[in-house]
């Protein structure tokens, strides 16, 4: 009965664990059809995917017009910043 209570708790454990991990998942993430550089490149976020826990960014490289699927924390790690573009 005592192991059977510890894989229990355990269980639940690792469903709150899981559940914390997922909320530090959440990243920023820029609205569609803003512009993001890194400072060299410019993109426009053509659309949002959200995925089982994770979202991909839809980004059109404005140099070439080539579309890339990106994810969301990837953009952030990446340092990439929206900008406004001139009037």
């Amino acid at each position: 009965m005592a192991l059977r209570n510890q894989i229990n708790n355990s269980g639940r454990t690792a469903r709150s664990r899981r559940a914390v991990c997922e909320a530090e998942e959440t990243v920023w993430a820029p609205t569609t059809g803003a512009y993001i550089t890194d400072g060299t490149g410019l993109f426009r976020v053509a659309d949002a995917l959200p995925t089982r826990g994770e979202l991909f960014l839809e980004l059109e490289d404005c140099r070439t017009l080539e579309v890339i699927l990106c994810p969301a924390r990837t953009v952030t790690r990446l340092g990439l910043r929206t900008v406004t573009p001139a009037a």
